[in-house]
């Protein structure tokens, strides 16, 4: 899933109409910045564009939508799905190339 696509899916999340463009810019960052947490978590990159993938970035951009300076945590859920997902990756293969 591109990361246009995973914006329409966090605004879905979000309650904001696909139609707002106000909000891509902060959106994009946040949606980049869960997707590399979760890679640096051990979820590989084939995962994260599952469904369940979609649906663990979504929670995460979700979770750090509405953060203070300093203040970024994930949910329970989030971190629960994380490590469902880091699990079923293990031995999964990467490209190389990527």
């Amino acid at each position: 899933m591109t990361d246009s696509e995973l914006l329409i899916e966090c605004k879905a999340g979000l309650n904001i109409p696909d139609s707002v463009q106000a909000f891509d810019a902060v959106l994009l960052q946040k949606l980049k910045a869960v997707k590399n947490y979760m890679s640096n978590s051990g979820v590989a990159a084939s995962i994260i564009d599952t469904p369940a993938g979609t649906g663990a970035v979504v929670m995460g951009v979700v979770d750090i939508w509405d953060i203070n300076g300093g203040d970024a945590k994930f949910s329970p859920a989030f971190d629960l799905i994380l490590k469902q997902l880091a699990f079923k990756s293990v031995g999964v293969e990467e490209d190389t190339n990527a």
